[in-house]
């Protein structure tokens, strides 16, 4: 029963994002779900003794060993802004390069026209293109085929014209299948930052939000010591809580709490698929995915997440742990507030099952995750720094 997450981590992909996405409901569909969640609701509860369940090893006084990096250094912040900047993608002007190679980086305008006539949608300035990739610089989506196969070998401030032809299938019927002319201006090729050395003011301004070089760096440097401190903490809950799982033992997971754990799922799911007209059984069969097989596979998910909260409640139960009002209070307005949610009754609704109401779901999670504070208050962590605050000044480079 290794490296596996916190019960929790069901709360986060279900709550933290599904419920959010959806549109929003007229009151018909709030009356709906409201009936529903109170028949459900009024459906016999599922109950079972924890104890018979789980046989509990050590869960106090535990040691864990860490072996992740956790202090600040220069080196470390130095990986970080390069990091940050590939991934915001910024590309300037290289002057250094004339012309345009196979792999290269290139910002253009370009018309795209039909019997010398330009269509709609087909025109566009100041466009950075990956030529290799056959994309937009930086970014995951393709052109049609053969977009950007002619602009190689040619030069800085060279207009260049070459047909293209839609495929079949293209969602625009009046262009599919057609073969068109694009017409190229390449105004410069470009190479993309990826140290703070090669940043000024204009760059950081325009692409980044922040006035001056100085105030990203700051900003940067604020946010790489809030990653140390999170990753310590996600991996000191995370080694003690897979050395909990790993002296303690469930012989099953009662059917009945797994069922409605998949039913809640699966719910949560179609609520939000529901906002596009569809059901999570539809779309995932239009992805060509056999719903059946996808829904055994979650089941076996869900029933290894299940047991580690089985684990914890029965610690809760040992310890006496209970439900404090605000201390509850704080947590689910905490995992409300981070789905959009603003209404209490109605966000329980979502996660209501037969057997098995949303309200005690969430409170559940609530004492699993007390559970998993009192097993880190005795524990001794190894490798941990006494802080991750660092006061020597930075310079990126």
């Amino acid at each position: 029963m290794k490296n596996r997450l916190l019960a929790l981590a069901l709360v986060g992909a279900m709550a933290l994002s599904m419920v959010a996405c959806g549109s929003k409901e007229d009151d018909s569909d709030k009356t709906s779900d409201q009936a529903k969640a109170d028949l459900l609701a009024q459906t016999t509860p599922i109950e079972y003794d924890v104890d018979e369940y789980v046989t509990l090893g050590q869960y106090k006084d535990l040691e864990v060993t860490l072996d992740g990096t956790y202090e600040y250094t220069e080196e470390g912040f130095k990986e970080y802004i390069q990091k940050n900047l590939e991934n915001a993608a910024i590309y300037v002007e290289d002057n250094s390069q004339k012309e345009v190679k196979e792999d290269s980086i290139v910002n253009v305008d370009y018309v795209g026209s039909r019997d010398g006539v330009a269509f709609d949608g087909g025109s566009a300035e100041d466009q950075m293109i990956d030529v290799a990739g056959n994309c937009a610089a930086g970014g995951s989506g393709g052109y049609i085929e053969g977009f950007t196969a002619g602009l190689a070998g040619h030069s800085v401030g060279e207009e260049v014209a070459y047909e293209v032809t839609f495929p079949k299938e293209y969602g625009n019927a009046d262009l599919a299948g057609q073969t068109v002319t694009f017409t190229f201006q390449i105004n410069y090729i470009a190479k993309a930052l990826s140290s703070k050395s090669e940043l000024t003011d204009d760059i950081v301004k325009e692409k980044l939000g922040y006035d001056t070089v100085d105030d990203y760096v700051s900003a940067m440097k604020t946010q790489f010591e809030a990653s140390l401190q999170s990753n310590l903490e996600s991996d000191t809950q995370t080694a003690i809580l897979n050395a909990v799982l790993n002296n303690s033992k469930v012989s099953k997971v009662p059917e009945k709490l797994l069922q409605a754990r998949v039913d809640m799922y699966l719910q949560v799911y179609d609520k939000q698929y529901e906002s596009y007209g569809t059901t999570a059984k539809e779309y995932l069969e239009a992805m060509g995915q056999d719903y059946d097989e996808y829904v055994k596979n979650l089941k076996k998910s869900i029933s290894e997440s299940t047991e580690t909260e089985l684990i914890l409640e029965a610690i809760a139960k040992k310890e006496g742990l209970e439900i404090d009002e605000d201390g509850y209070k704080a947590f689910i307005g905490n995992v409300m507030s981070s789905s959009g949610a603003t209404d209490e009754n109605t966000f329980y609704q979502v996660y209501t099952v037969a057997g098995y109401t949303g309200e005690r779901y969430f409170k559940q999670a609530y004492l699993t995750q007390k559970a998993l504070d009192l097993c880190k208050e005795s524990a001794k962590v190894n490798g941990a720094p006494a802080t991750t605050e660092n006061d020597e000044k930075t310079d990126a480079e």
